[in-house]
């Protein structure tokens, strides 16, 4: 088991996944979100290949518009 913070929730997976596998397994809608796996930035193209590590913290910031 891995333990990966996101957002400061804490999630539990069987085995090591990709950003790509995180945000799929979390049903998080990918259209004007940002992602940073422990600090870093993570370019959305580099989702499928980013492996997360136990322990590792994920922030997803999202876009919102207003006025």
């Amino acid at each position: 088991m891995i333990l990966i913070k996101v957002n400061e929730n804490k999630h539990q997976f069987s085995n090591n996944l990709t950003v790509k596998e995180l945000i799929v397994s979390l049903k998080i809608q990918t259209k004007g979100i940002a992602l940073a796996v422990n600090n870093n930035v993570i370019k959305k193209e580099n989702w499928i290949s980013e492996n997360l590590e136990d322990n590792d913290e994920v922030l997803i910031i999202k876009s919102t518009q207003g006025g």
